[in-house]
């Protein structure tokens, strides 16, 4: 790797540079004007040193961001204030794309990275497109994903899942692809990235699993609303989330509001400020808080599908995210979220999101409009379009449309009709 590469990919490669030049612990190098150091005079070395620095000093320091993304109602909002201590905060529901930003706290002695930043996709399934202002080609190395579902609504789960999860690989593949045109070595490190985190580079090969190219943590959310489910209802999702786990190279987690999740805290962090954790054992009792890290798992562990034996004949062929779709979805018949209308509603004139600057400004420009629309339907009345009559007219009656075995057809359905009316009429007389 080249010096300008080590300098890119972190800010105290300078100094590393130096004790390279220098010697280590501060030895002396035997030097002399002619020969200089390195074949190079010591003017030209020390003006690469210089000029080393001051790229270096130039260079952003580069900041992680965490995208919280899944079930419109599941929680995302709740558990960032959380996360940011903003507990006397009432959350309230996200429009569209929120951002807020985190500073390290002072328990975290990582070096660098001071600042990280965590957007939220409000909306549930409907807004993937604003992924792309989060995820670009410039963050994407130093990006993760949260994704939130709701397992008190199984009948919605894999459908927010498959939506949001699609859309952000789509993504992710095509920043890496804009990236790679700057830096050529991205690819390589996000693929080494996903290798330490599952610790098995053989299954990757053999592409067994599709892991997604940054870190992945989903989390199960309402906890204490999914415990009132029947036991298999919950061994049958529990599994099935175990398997995606597995399948995408993710961590796994529940979370309930009314329990400060540790867990959770951690793994922000870890996302954030590049912090280590813990090497707890995985929690897979539907009983007990659920608890999986990445790479901890093997298909031998969860199991098959939740499907009887003899209906996953016709199945194996297929991938093994098409065998588990099909096996939940058989289970838990999947119902496409629907728009809320109260989304529909004219947020401008929301109380709770009231400025007077943006509220005057909105209020002459809509003014002019009023004025001329009142003033153009003055001169021109306008004529609401009417039906026209004739088309409610019977045309199975019209001359020019006669059929003489249609006809008959419908002239003894009409008066089997007629005498099903006048006995009904008689037997309440």
């Amino acid at each position: 790797m080249s010096r300008r590469n080590q300098i890119n990919d972190d800010n105290d490669d300078n100094k590393r540079h130096d004790e390279d030049f220098f010697g280590a612990h501060n030895k002396r190098q035997e030097t002399d004007l002619s020969g200089g150091i390195g074949g190079k005079s010591l003017w030209d070395a020390a003006r690469d040193i210089v000029t080393s620095r001051e790229k270096a000093e130039t260079l952003p320091t580069e900041s992680n961001t965490v995208l919280f993304v899944g079930s419109r109602t599941g929680g995302k909002t709740t558990m960032i204030l959380r996360y940011l201590e903003r507990t006397n905060e009432a959350a309230k529901p996200t429009i569209a794309l929120d951002y807020n930003y985190a500073k390290k706290p002072k328990t975290i002695d990582t070096i660098g990275k001071d600042v990280g930043h965590i957007w939220e996709l409000g909306d549930g399934t409907f807004l993937t497109k604003l992924i792309d202002v989060v995820l670009t080609p410039e963050t994407i190395a130093n990006a993760s994903v949260v994704l939130v579902l709701d397992l008190s609504q199984p009948q919605e789960l894999w459908h927010t899942y498959q939506t949001l999860y699609e859309a952000i690989a789509k993504r992710i593949k095509y920043c890496i692809n804009e990236a790679s045109k700057q830096n050529p070595y991205i690819k390589e490190k996000l693929k080494q990235s996903v290798l330490k985190r599952l610790g098995n580079a053989v299954r990757l090969d053999k592409g067994e699993i599709e892991p997604l190219r940054i870190p992945l943590l989903i989390v199960g959310s309402k906890y204490d609303l999914f415990q009132t489910l029947e036991p298999d209802a919950k061994k049958s999702i529990i599994k099935t989330l175990r398997f995606l786990t597995y399948y995408h190279g993710a961590t796994l987690m529940s979370y309930s509001e009314k329990q400060e999740s540790v867990h959770l805290r951690a793994m922000i962090n870890h996302f954030l400020f590049d912090t280590s954790l813990s090497n707890k054992q995985p929690q897979i009792d539907y009983q007990k808080p659920l608890y999986v890290k990445s790479g901890s798992e093997t298909p031998e562990q969860i199991g098959p599908p939740p499907i009887p034996e003899y209906e996953l004949g016709d199945l194996r062929e297929n991938s093994p995210i098409a065998v588990w779709r099909a096996a939940y979805c058989k289970r838990f018949p999947q119902e496409i979220e629907k728009r809320d209308p109260s989304l529909t509603q004219d947020y401008g004139r929301d109380p709770q999101y009231a400025d007077a600057s943006i509220d005057a400004m909105r209020e002459q420009k809509i003014s002019p409009i009023a004025v001329w629309r009142a003033a153009y339907c003055k001169r021109f009345p306008q004529e609401i379009e009417k039906r026209d009559p004739s088309l409610t007219q019977d045309y199975g009656r019209d001359p020019q449309y006669a059929d003489a075995s249609i006809d008959a057809m419908r002239e003894q359905k009409m008066s089997e009709l007629q005498r099903y009316l006048t006995m009904k009429n008689r037997s309440h007389s």
